[in-house]
């Protein structure tokens, strides 16, 4: 009983910050356009805090070695709060023309910096959190409730935004500062410790070049570029392409993000945790899938088949996440699990450093240059998942 009810703990709280996050996504394309900001620029703030974020992540997995898992997640909880108020306030000062060039950059990246410092401790703690109360055999399925919460956070976040939306376009950023501190005040007095190694004096340290595990950081770096690629790119190809309005795109983009979360929270919630399909397996059949989409991306003649598209890169989102997740963690020994959790969240931020650096630069060029460029990487993936020793031995030996 005390495992499962520290899972619906975690994944409550993991919910809350990811639709609190998801809340201003669709929005903040339209946003940098009311604000007069350049595609690169905007592509530039929301990568200072994928930096920072990437760069922070290794410390918030020894931290939660140290001290445990719970006060880093309520950390992380309490910094997305804190980051998102701060960045509504930038943004109503930049609408009202209190703060205009350089001075608003300034206030903006300010704000997205103290989120990228402090967000990583969520996904860190929670998946060593997930990695102590599971079992080796049910270790994808566990990780598959991580990304659930994912998911479903992808779906509501972006749903709650396009009703917000029509309050204006801060509204978004101040309901998911409230989102996430309640959510950090409620998971302080509630959640359970949890049950193993709550303190290491020298908690073990993982390099990235690690034979065990660079094959499955070096999938979910490239998983994350492309993603983060198109979510920052959507806003503006919806503005471009289609001829929307800022208001238009930032509520269709919701709606594309909540059908990437319908297919996300589907794929892992109910397929996943039920079969527990294993690493090799999940990366195998997600890679080829996740090409398809975006082939269908860039093919789509309407705003409907786009979205499907984008429901069919949700499908493959459900079953890459968990599998280089639990392929990683399945690859150390159980006192390296504060270690692996901040190391995969350190290159799945560098991908979201890279990816609206990349997105913004090739949608300059060519509105769908980020889809043609994603596709073809994915055709390098595929091959990789299917060739690559690592990747072959990611299942039955823990059985």
């Amino acid at each position: 009983m005390r495992i499962n009810r520290a899972k619906a703990y975690l994944f409550t709280g993991l919910l809350a910050a990811y639709a609190g996050l998801m809340l201003a996504n669709p929005v903040f394309p339209p946003l940098a356009r009311e604000l007069g900001l350049t595609e690169v620029q905007a592509g530039m703030i929301i990568s200072s805090a994928a930096l920072v974020f990437a760069l922070g992540s290794p410390f918030w997995g020894w931290l939660s070695d140290r001290t445990g898992r719970k006060p880093v997640f309520v950390i992380g909880l309490t910094g997305i709060a804190v980051s998102f108020l701060l960045f509504a306030g930038a943004g109503h000062l930049g609408l009202t023309g209190v703060l205009t060039g350089t001075a608003l950059l300034a206030a903006l990246f300010a704000a997205r910096v103290i989120l990228g410092g402090l967000v990583g401790a969520v996904p860190v703690s929670a998946q060593a959190y997930m990695a102590d109360i599971t079992a080796t055999s049910d270790r994808s399925a566990g990780m598959a409730l991580v990304g659930a919460a994912n998911g479903l956070g992808t779906l509501l976040g972006p749903a709650l935004a396009v009703f917000l939306v029509t309050f204006g376009l801060l509204v978004p950023f101040y309901t998911g500062s409230a989102i996430a501190l309640l959510a950090a005040l409620a998971l302080g007095v509630l959640m359970p410790p949890s049950p193993r190694r709550q303190r290491m004096e020298q908690p073990p340290r993982i390099m990235p070049w690690d034979p065990r595990v660079w094959p499955f950081l070096f999938l979910g770096f490239a998983t994350v570029t492309v993603i983060v690629l198109l979510q920052i790119t959507l806003g503006f190809y919806l503005i471009d392409r289609f001829s929307l309005t800022p208001v238009d795109a930032a509520r269709t983009a919701a709606i594309g993000f909540v059908v990437v979360g319908v297919a996300l929270a589907v794929v892992q919630g109910l397929f996943v945790t039920r079969f527990k399909w294993w690493p090799r397996t999940l990366l195998r059949a997600g890679a080829p899938i996740m090409g398809l989409g975006l082939i269908g991306a860039v093919l789509a003649p309407s705003l409907p088949l786009l979205i499907a598209a984008f429901a069919v890169m949700g499908v493959a989102g459900g079953l890459l996440f968990p599998g280089f997740t639990s392929g990683a963690s399945l690859a150390v020994a159980e006192d390296e699990q504060g270690a692996i959790a901040g190391l995969n969240s350190a290159t799945n931020g560098a991908g979201a450093v890279i990816g609206p650096l990349i997105g913004t630069g090739l949608y300059q060029a060519q509105i769908t240059a980020p889809y043609i460029a994603s596709a073809t990487l994915f055709v390098i993936l595929i091959v990789f998942v299917w060739t690559h020793p690592s990747v072959k031995r990611a299942t039955a030996q823990h059985t």
